[in-house]
């Protein structure tokens, strides 16, 4: 038999319950306070010297709250270029982006000749919804003439953070104008992708389906990026080869990374990272789940950064696959986020590094050596701030683009990505200015143009097409089989 409660026993519990509530608000509202002994208070004395003088003999003054999230981005700007600070206002959109999702109108445009252009929309956006697609000029944007605005910027238009309506003039290929209003909506980011969109919208992988050549692009490490990658792989069959592009990827998530090429290789360490005390984590593959050996070759650029970085070494270091294109970036860093409180806002800061190879067993545990795809040697992990930068990867077949080349494979990637035909019920079907085409031939007279302004890629299919290249895994680089520490 359940007991019973008492209705003042249950008033007494809604009493208690409320004031705790209003204990814990007002605990957050309190200002934050140092001890007097702290050493920090004397670290930063001439910082506080600084603000007293602001406040007393500066003209305007300054807030409190304004003075103290200046003084914290000044000081996270002094970390390194990655380090960042993120005000309260920012933080939202910034959790957004960490979580692969933008407020967006889904428009995709370009400029020619200081005219903008409607290259087309992101399936399911906004702009899909109301049938915006290729052929229409941009005349204004929220009423400022698109003659004054640049592509940046107009683009900024587009992505309104706070989801306001966008209201767009525009002119038809035939002359006709009208007036679209767009609300930004919640979009997710496609982080693996193929060679182009077909008419239905899908990612079409193949490079050459009588050798059963394959493309996979990933764009950045997010979350979902593996599961994305398994569901793309199911699409291939079984690949005699495949392109691996990480080009201008800017990185992401270690866990992520760490995946992917676990994908590829079964066993050997993947990356280690060392943090500022010593503290070491490694990484290892597992023989489970790794694809069948395919001969790989993975595209790198100056803008693979980061996780990006980790997949290609990897991959590398393993003699799993060949890179090609030019040196990646060279950001060995890793950095965590944290929430300051005190409605200050979050840092994203810098507090370790990356590292392909295991230390020689000559060297101290502290004392951190470099992969050899870089070509500089890292400074010891207990002093982060003597470090010197170290290289990039470099490509075992070094292939540049020319600007012109670059900027061709720019437009025609957009043209790739954007849907082509409305949805199921179009809001103004009428809208649409594109022509009329036949099943298949737009995606392949655009893979066929993207293979002809990227020279990377047609050296790459070239390459998988009459070369033999590495399909073996390897154990290199340290222990094998072992699970590591942070997985």
């Amino acid at each position: 038999m359940q007991p019973t409660v008492s209705w003042r026993n249950l008033i007494w519990m809604v009493v208690a319950l409320c004031l705790a509530g209003l204990a814990l608000l007002l605990a957050r509202r309190q200002p934050l306070r140092l001890s007097p002994q702290d050493p920090a208070l004397d670290d930063l004395a001439g910082a506080f010297k600084a603000y007293k003088l602001i406040s007393r003999q500066g003209y305007t003054g300054i807030e409190p709250d304004r003075a103290c999230r200046g003084a914290i981005d000044g000081m996270v700007r002094q970390v390194d270029e990655f380090s960042v600070y993120i005000p309260p206002g920012k933080v939202a959109p910034f959790n957004r982006r960490s979580e692969g999702t933008w407020i967006e109108t889904g428009l995709r445009i370009t400029a020619e000749s200081n005219r903008l252009f409607v290259v087309g929309p992101a399936p399911g956006s906004p702009a899909h919804k109301a049938g915006l697609f290729g052929g229409l000029e941009i005349l204004a944007i929220d009423g400022v003439e698109a003659a004054y605005l640049t592509l940046d910027q107009a683009r900024k238009l587009l992505t309104p953070i706070d989801r306001r309506p966008v209201t767009l003039r525009l002119r038809k290929t035939g002359g006709g104008k009208f007036t679209c209003r767009l609300t930004p909506d919640r979009t997710e980011i496609e982080t693996v992708t193929g060679i182009v969109r077909d008419e239905d919208g899908q990612w079409r992988y193949v490079l050459d389906g009588a050798m059963k050549i394959f493309y996979v692009r990933i764009g950045e490490f997010l979350d979902r990026t593996p599961g994305e990658l398994q569901k793309a792989y199911r699409r291939l069959g079984r690949p005699r080869g495949l392109v691996l592009d990480l080009r201008d990827n800017p990185g992401g998530l270690l866990s992520s990374a760490v995946e992917v090429v676990d994908r590829f290789i079964e066993e050997g360490l993947i990356v280690r990272t060392a943090g500022r005390r010593n503290e070491q984590h490694t990484y290892y593959a597992h023989a489970d789940g790794t694809y069948p050996p395919t001969p790989m070759v993975v595209l790198i650029n100056e803008r693979t950064t980061s996780a990006a970085e980790i997949v290609a070494g990897a991959l590398q270091l393993h003699e799993r696959a060949v890179l090609l294109g030019g040196e990646s970036y060279g950001k060995w860093s890793v950095q965590s986020t944290f929430d300051l409180g005190h409605g200050l806002g979050k840092i994203y800061l810098t507090t370790g590094e990356y590292f392909l190879a295991e230390p020689p067993a000559t060297q101290p545990a502290t004392t951190a050596a470099r992969a050899p795809v870089a070509t500089s040697q890292a400074q010891p992990a207990t002093q982060p701030h003597l470090r010197r930068k170290r290289s990039g990867l470099r490509p075992d077949v070094p292939t540049r683009l020319t600007v012109a080349q670059i900027e061709r494979l720019k437009l025609l990637r957009l043209e790739a990505m954007v849907a082509v035909r409305p949805p199921v019920r179009p809001l103004k079907p009428a809208h649409s200015s594109r022509r009329s085409f036949v099943p298949g031939f737009r995606s392949v007279r655009l893979k066929r143009s993207i293979l002809e302004a990227d020279a990377q890629l047609a050296k790459a299919l070239k390459l998988l097409r009459n070369l033999p290249l590495p399909t073996t895994r390897p154990s290199r680089g340290g222990h094998s089989g072992g699970r590591g520490s942070g997985r």
